[in-house]
């Protein structure tokens, strides 16, 4: 049982989080971010192959963001894929699965995973996916045509393999996805300026890693990440495109003292990107000294982060590196992360935030000067948990996505460029954040959770009079519920609100329309081997931009199956 239960916690690492990353492109492109607390909804958040094990030099941004790939909000449909389903049993024997679903709009999902070899000490996955809409989409604007064809395609594939050691284990991946899409963004009239041209993506991944078994000793990690991109056209669909490669270096090392209760250690990283053409090539090093303690009821992690940046001149950087939670009874804690530190902002960073940035726009990086986040959980009460929570991040060079809109092109007797695309605004930002959520399951067939979050922002140094956080809301809210009919039958709902949304076109602040997306969906277990699931998305008909001339899909239904061989 330990045996079997062992291959498919391997299984899920491999594939699970592959068959994530699927995209409905235009249905789910916001996400609300919170601090993460393992349970299967938290799948749905991710947007990248498996990765290697690498040292965690900088908190992830944790604010509100708008991504490129299929990702959902944390309270959206989890409409459960073959990871999941294989969580939710205690062992499963089934090697492989196959799972497909298709709908209006020509969406299309589909995902093959299979273990080559399972044993105690080898694993060898292979996985693909396929993920592909194609419909017209009507603009929210009034504008002539009224709507346009969203075209997005992507396929990958990945090899990995694990192997156990007798100190330490090994992982090795190979990797390649190829994107392709259509910029179908309001052109308000004007003629086309990429002419719904399919842009590309195709990114070829190498990866390794390893880490040592935990002892009283010393403790060690290291991981070696590469990739090389290229893209199919710049900045008209007729010029080259843009290729790089990606180097990325890390290494962990740490000494235990007094029985394990305090750990001494350092995590190094070094990112290397190097561009094709045009581009400033970017080289960061980072240290994170840090020591670690922890009681009874207690642990803290007191560290700093120090990071040379090598591009447009040698910066040197320090950020806070702190973490602290603090046990106040059984079921409830406090806990506060103070970080900073330095966002890179690379090509392919930018790519799985929004894919629609003009080509060959290269985003500046930006600096953390502090990133706090704090909260209380409170499980005491019987059959209710609350969360609450609030932060405060301010940034340097921070960006924001607007339309890049009218482009002179300098010369008088040439009519001024209409580009469908989006640009980075650049500004000092400053984000305060207060929220909370209560899930309950005092009914034991029902899973209930609701959560809001209430954002402030100052924008400075924009250029841009009275300037708003584009395309940040300033109020989020949504309810999640998952109703178990019976064993092998599950109804889910999801309503997803975001408010205070704005954006900045023609020279004015623009008021986009608020998201009230309520969704539903349905999971049926025929049997062990074989399930079929039902979703439909946007019930309230509702028509909103995603980015302002970008709209999301209407009223959408997808249904599909899973089947484990």
């Amino acid at each position: 049982m330990k045996k079997t239960i062992y291959s498919i916690a391997l299984l899920l690492v491999s594939t699970g989080v592959f068959a994530q990353q699927q995209d409905s492109l235009l249905r789910r492109q916001m996400e609300l971010q919170r601090e993460f607390n393992p349970t299967l909804q938290d799948a749905n958040k991710i947007n990248s192959l498996p990765a290697v094990p690498q040292p965690a030099i900088k908190k992830a941004n944790t604010g509100y963001s708008s991504w490129a790939g299929r990702t959902t909000p944390p309270l959206e449909i989890a409409v459960p894929n073959p990871a999941d389903i294989m969580t939710a049993i205690p062992y499963n024997t089934k090697r492989g699965y196959v799972s497909l679903g298709a709908g209006n709009y020509a969406n299309i999902d589909g995902v093959l995973g299979y273990r080559l070899v399972e044993n105690e000490k080898n694993s060898l996955t292979v996985n693909f996916l396929h993920s592909s809409t194609g419909g017209d989409i009507s603009y929210v604007q009034e504008s002539e045509p009224a709507d346009n064809k969203a075209f997005f395609m992507e396929n990958a594939g990945q090899l990995r393999y694990g192997h156990l050691l007798s100190t330490f284990k090994l992982d090795l991946k190979a990797a390649y996805s190829h994107t392709a899409f259509n910029y179908y963004g309001n052109t308000f009239g004007n003629d086309r300026h990429y002419d719904n041209e399919n842009q590309t993506l195709g990114v070829f991944n190498l990866g390794l890693g390893m880490e040592s078994d935990r002892s009283d000793r010393v403790n060690y990690s290291g991981s070696f990440d590469y990739r090389n991109f290229a893209t199919g056209y710049g900045l008209t669909p007729t010029s080259d495109g843009l290729k790089g490669n990606y180097i990325d270096l890390g290494i962990g090392i740490d000494k235990p003292y007094q029985e394990g209760d305090t750990r001494v250690g350092v995590d190094g990283k070094f990112l290397g990107v190097f561009y094709s053409g045009e581009f400033d090539n970017l080289s960061i090093l980072s240290a994170n000294p840090f020591v670690a303690f922890s009681g009874l009821s207690w642990k803290a992690r007191l560290g700093a982060d120090l990071q040379f940046q090598m591009s447009g001149g040698t910066k040197f950087r320090v950020a806070p590196n702190v973490e602290l939670d603090l046990k106040v009874a059984d079921h409830s804690s406090l806990y506060a992360n103070i970080k900073g530190g330095i966002d890179d902002n690379s090509f392919l960073d930018v790519m799985s935030e929004v894919r629609y940035v003009t080509p060959m726009t290269q985003v500046r990086s930006s600096f953390s000067i502090v990133d706090l986040e704090a909260g209380a959980r409170i499980g005491e009460v019987s059959g209710f948990r609350f969360d609450l929570f609030g932060g405060f991040r301010k940034t340097d060079d921070d960006h924001l996505w607007i339309m890049d809109g009218w482009i002179y092109n300098g010369a008088a007797d040439m009519p001024v460029l209409f580009r469908e695309s989006l640009k980075p605004l650049y500004t000092n930002l400053a984000h305060t954040h207060v929220g909370g959520m209560i899930r309950s399951n005092i009914w034991s067939p029902l899973d209930l959770s609701v959560r809001v979050k209430k954002s402030i922002y100052t924008v400075e140094e924009t250029g841009i009079t009275d300037a708003k956080a584009y395309g940040k809301p300033g109020f989020e809210a949504g309810i999640q519920a998952t109703y178990a009919v019976m064993s092998n039958l599950e109804l889910l709902l999801n309503y997803y609100f975001a408010g205070d949304r704005w954006s900045y076109f023609n020279d004015d602040n623009v008021k986009m329309d608020n998201i009230n997306d309520l969704n539903l969906g349905a999971h049926y277990n025929i049997n062990e081997s074989f399930s079929i699931q039902l979703k439909a998305n946007n019930l309230l008909l509702q028509k909103y931009d995603i980015w302002y001339g970008y709209p999301a899909q209407g009223f959408n239904v997808m249904g599909g199956f899973t089947f484990k061989f």
